[in-house]
């Protein structure tokens, strides 16, 4: 089956008439998931549309994508009234490797030389969260760790999610007339699968659908650290970037 870009911008008259439906009522119902990668209502209404097929900006009768996520995550942070969405997998979660860098420290500035050993270290003390993304144009990272968990297969529950790092203590050194930072990396995991939600009111306001009840975004991916199954630790590695020379005046007091 064709799903046209249509699909999304336009909902059936059916379901338009919900908005009729005074505040503190009752959402219509629930979708489902249908057709390997699009959400059903009951009426046989099935919709989504990738990413792409949103606009950049919200406007009357229509909504960008970046504002169905963010709104779906103000909600599972906060429990929005009028707002509910829901995410289903298209299969388990896949382990995609060591994700990129992401810097620990701020640049250490080496400007007095000196020949110690270490002049740049990490310990238990300093404490890093590995964190969760998710996909939507450019990768937007929000608290929708736990629409994922659970919505995802009970045996990878406790496997999804953010952790703390693992690593107890590193050091470096930085070379004279350089500067560096400790940066770190860890393994990864994603799911992709339909993101959908559903809003009480249709107007242009905060959290409403923008002339619509039911939006939804296919091939959604969602990205979290690969967690072990027994202890939750996450499998990290912690290094030094490459050191840079020093440009004049980055050591004056």
């Amino acid at each position: 089956m064709r799903f046209r870009k249509s699909r999304l911008l336009a909902v059936v008259t059916a379901t338009l008439s919900f908005g009729a439906l005074g505040a503190g009522t009752a959402f219509a119902e629930t979708p489902t998931f249908c057709e390997g990668k699009y959400v059903c209502l009951g009426d046989g209404t099935a919709f989504g549309a990738p990413e792409e097929a949103y606009p950049e900006a919200s406007g009357e009768g229509q909504i960008s994508a970046r504002q169905i996520v963010e709104d779906c995550a103000a909600e599972q942070e906060m429990d929005v009234p009028g707002v509910s969405c829901g995410f289903y997998p298209y299969g388990s979660p896949e382990t995609t490797g060591l994700g990129p860098w992401e810097p620990l420290s701020s640049d250490f500035a080496n400007c007095r030389g000196g020949n110690e050993q270490n002049n740049i270290t990490w310990s238990d003390h300093n404490e890093y969260i590995t964190t969760n993304s998710v996909t939507v144009g450019a990768s937007l990272e929000v608290g929708l760790s736990k629409l994922v968990k659970a919505s995802i297969q009970t045996q990878y529950q406790h496997t999804w999610g953010q952790s703390t790092g693992t690593t107890q203590s590193f050091s470096a050194f930085v070379p004279e007339g350089h500067k560096a930072h400790l940066q770190h990396r860890y393994q990864r995991q994603q799911v992709t699968g339909v993101f959908w939600i559903d809003y009480e009111h249709t107007g242009t306001g905060p959290f409403e659908g923008h002339g619509h009840h039911y939006w939804a975004i296919t091939d959604f991916t969602a990205t979290s650290p690969v967690k072990n199954s027994s202890n939750g630790a996450v499998e990290d590695q912690v290094s030094l970037s490459k050191p840079q020379k020093l440009q004049p005046g980055e050591c004056d007091a």
